[in-house]
């Protein structure tokens, strides 16, 4: 007999919990984060691009082209295209919420740090063809894939190879202000709270961040936390496996807990 739970046992409780408490916006008095919930987060409409970018998510699947690259732990890994695109892309869920974020908010500018194989770019840009995305990727191995991604979908994005913590500062120097900023990355390998600083000096009242992995690990966990109590923001929403970040001063400070 098992005494201690399994660790997916653990996160399916938590998630069970998560829904109902949190479910649909139970409790939450705010105008802007009750609208955000609803009609954004829990909002489950198939849009037109969806198709079209999980057909992309297929052909990886099938590509038994072995690549190198560094995974999110900050391993070095040898594996075909089909495991690393198993193994590190986004979930369609997690994609379709970028795809509904940016076309709510009417993203123009985004920032991503972290192409991952490049499907997650495809959720952020889809909704609209006037996007400006710049991505940043220090491994050359996933950035490969991804720079084929965009070409299967005709996206033109500015990918940019190279240590995060040297091409950080010459994206924000080019897109000036952000709407958008996706970190995309959660292993120790990076300092993702100074990346966050650093992103947040250029944050506006308009400008949201999204976080994934808040939950991967002790290191970002505790990540999470800072960022959340950084003077700068004004509401955070936990979604387990993601965390947004809004900065408008006008909002009340409020940190949420949200079942997604």
């Amino acid at each position: 007999m098992r005494i201690i739970p399994s660790t997916n046992t653990i996160r399916k409780s938590i998630l069970l919990y998560r829904l109902l408490k949190y479910r649909k916006g139970h409790g939450v008095h705010s105008p802007f984060a009750y609208n955000l919930i609803t009609k954004v987060i829990d909002e489950r409409c198939l849009y037109y691009s969806f198709n079209e970018i999980e057909l992309v998510r297929k052909q990886l699947l099938q590509d038994t082209t072995l690549v190198t690259y560094r995974d999110r732990k900050g391993r070095q890994r040898t594996h075909t295209i089909a495991k690393a695109a198993r193994d590190e892309a986004i979930t369609p869920k997690q994609g379709a919420l970028l795809f509904r974020l940016c076309n709510y908010f009417k993203v123009k500018h985004i920032l991503q740090i972290g192409s991952s194989v490049g499907l997650s770019t495809l959720y952020l840009t889809s909704y609209s063809s006037q996007v400006n995305c710049i991505t940043l990727e220090d491994s050359s191995g996933l950035a490969e894939i991804a720079r084929v991604v965009y070409n299967r979908m005709s996206k033109a994005i500015d990918l940019r190879v190279g240590k995060v913590e040297e091409t950080l500062s010459d994206a924000l120097q080019a897109m000036e202000q952000p709407d958008l900023v996706y970190f995309n990355i959660n292993s120790q390998p990076y300092d993702v709270l100074r990346l966050f600083k650093q992103c947040a000096g250029c944050a506006d009242t308009h400008t949201i961040f999204v976080v994934h992995g808040i939950k991967s690990d002790k290191y970002m966990r505790q990540c999470w936390k800072s960022m959340c109590v950084d003077p700068k923001v004004r509401v955070s929403m936990d979604l387990y496996h993601m965390g947004l970040l809004f900065f408008n001063e006008k909002l009340h400070p409020q940190h949420y807990k949200v079942y997604f």
